[in-house]
């Protein structure tokens, strides 16, 4: 590929965030850095569905089986008006209230006001606050099982913790920052950003499958995993001992083979 190419398409990307790529440990402006790119792109596109039906099914499962105990006892209620939110939590329900009053009016139903609530009002339904059995809203001491019926003995604050890192990642991919990068902002190389990339993805999987089991064995029916996996591997594979790649701000060699 010509100079004037690489130069024109990473202009089109973006200099800067194309410029993350030579954390990875290759060279300024070239067809290296550019294929590296659009190699962890295509990886990290195979994470799409998967956080998507997370998010469908926590938001559902949470809505369902919070309502129905809450709405028992204050039928009159709304149970995301009773729960002791944080006041992160709180900004996030009016501004889904706000949202869903201006798209379908006043007389909208809860299920409008559910879809516009952000993943990260549902992951923190996960918190401290909402298993303290001194809270009179608390309610996963009954509800884990309705939420999480595959949890195999995981504790809500377990669960938590991964659901947080999750958040993290889907909110990278949305926002089309690199979900491969270590969250103690270490540094990385080809390969261990694409086994940083498979790690994710399974804990992606193992989250789904404690959430929804039937879900995620129809997805592997599906072959979502098996492409995801196939599409590491065609990057793994393009490692030839040939011609290193040093970048000595990182102290670290990579080496390529195939080239865009």
């Amino acid at each position: 590929m010509k100079n004037e190419e690489i130069e024109k398409i990473m202009k089109n990307i973006s200099l800067p965030r194309i410029k993350t790529y030579e954390e990875l440990g290759f060279p300024d402006r070239d067809s290296k850095l550019l294929y590296a790119y659009f190699a962890i792109q295509e990886i990290s596109s195979h994470f799409l569905v998967p956080l998507q039906v997370i998010e469908i099914c926590l938001r559902n499962s949470i809505h369902s089986a919070v309502g129905k105990k809450f709405e028992r006892q204050h039928p009159n209620c709304k149970w995301y008006d009773l729960v002791r939110l944080s006041e992160q939590s709180s900004r996030m329900l009016n501004t889904a209230k706000r949202k869903t009053r201006e798209e379908c009016g006043r007389n909208y139903s809860d299920d409008d006001l559910v879809s516009n609530l952000m993943f990260g009002f549902w992951v923190y339904m996960l918190d401290e606050q909402h298993r303290d059995l001194n809270n009179p809203y608390n309610f996963w001491n009954t509800e884990i099982g309705n939420v999480f019926p595959n949890r195999k003995g995981k504790k809500i604050k377990n669960i938590f913790i991964d659901l947080k890192r999750i958040n993290i990642t889907r909110n990278r991919l949305s926002h089309h920052e690199p979900i491969w990068k270590k969250r103690n902002n270490g540094t990385v190389c080809y390969l261990d950003a694409i086994r940083l990339l498979e790690n994710e993805y399974n804990k992606v999987i193992e989250v789904l499958e404690w959430l929804a089991p039937e879900k995620k064995k129809y997805m592997l029916r599906l072959g979502f995993e098996e492409r995801f996996k196939k599409c590491c591997n065609k990057y793994k594979s393009s490692i030839l001992w040939i011609e290193p790649i040093r970048n000595t701000r990182i102290n670290h060699f990579v080496y390529l083979r195939h080239f865009v």
